[in-house]
């Protein structure tokens, strides 16, 4: 598994994904992962991680309901990817 964890300046965000999924983003194409969710002034939310969708390396990070959480690029320092 691969974790990549975003920092959104308020809290660190990370979701594991396959090492199969991590190559195909690796490669640039678009995927979308459906994340584990987190709460927000205690209700759970619901979050998608969209990579390589606006450009080569891009990560955007938003839930169901509407809530931009992050958005950057896998080379920013405020993105960690490291295998468990």
């Amino acid at each position: 598994m691969i974790r990549v964890t975003v920092d959104y300046g308020f809290d660190l965000h990370t979701i594991s994904i396959s090492e199969a999924v991590f190559a195909q983003i690796l490669t640039g194409l678009p995927v979308i992962v459906q994340g584990q969710g987190f709460p927000v002034e205690g209700v759970m939310e619901d979050d998608h991680w969209a990579f390589n969708y606006d450009d080569l390396g891009s990560v955007h990070v938003s839930t169901v309901e509407g809530r931009e959480v992050f958005e950057g690029n896998i080379a920013d320092a405020e993105v960690e990817v490291r295998g468990e």
